[in-house]
């Protein structure tokens, strides 16, 4: 496969072993994995729904869109927040083009009232970043059993699914791969 190139950006301080592992696992893929830790950290307050205390997820990519042209196929954020999109109580995560963006807090068990538990957190944002990575390398969602593409309605969605692309997933990156090496 080709290489593609992925940018992930933290918009808020992420445990080392989890971006290690978020690497591992789409370097495994034969992607190209660059990270950067955004000293700015900010979301636009013009995109924070008061009334739902929750990010439109929407309004947050469009702006981070506007504030990041690198050469990358792909440029994922990573933020310590909760966001949404109409019609939706909340979303894990939004694509949109090549850029997307995961957020954070559903993905604590923290956030349901839980003990912490880190290898847990971890699984579930490098399951989220490979399944968002997908949509922006071209994949929809998926409805093989265990595929990260699988689409997540709740936390325990997440949790079913493997951190892998199934074979299906991986036929139709490494044909896009093909497609734009041609170009």
């Amino acid at each position: 496969m080709t290489e593609m190139k992925i940018l992930i950006v933290t918009l808020t301080y992420i445990e080392k072993s989890i971006i290690d592992e978020i690497v591992n696992n789409l370097s495994s893929y034969g992607l190209e994995v660059d990270i950067l830790f955004d000293s700015r950290k900010y979301l636009p307050i013009s995109a924070f729904n008061w009334e739902r205390l929750q990010y439109d997820a929407e309004k947050v990519l469009s702006f981070l869109k506007s504030k990041y042209d690198f050469n990358y196929d792909s440029i994922i954020f990573l933020a310590d927040s909760d966001g949404y999109i109409d019609g939706y109580n909340f979303v894990f995560g939004l694509t949109i083009d090549n850029f997307a963006i995961i957020f954070l807090n559903r993905l604590r068990e923290e956030f349901y009232n839980r003990k912490p538990d880190l290898e847990l957190f971890m699984k579930r944002v490098v399951k989220e970043v490979t399944h968002e990575a997908g949509h922006t390398l071209g994949l929809g969602h998926c409805n093989t059993i265990g595929c990260v593409m699988n689409f997540s309605n709740t936390v325990e969605d997440v949790d079913k699914k493997q951190a892998r692309f199934c074979k299906n997933c991986i036929y139709k990156i490494e044909n896009l791969s093909k497609y734009l090496q041609r170009k």
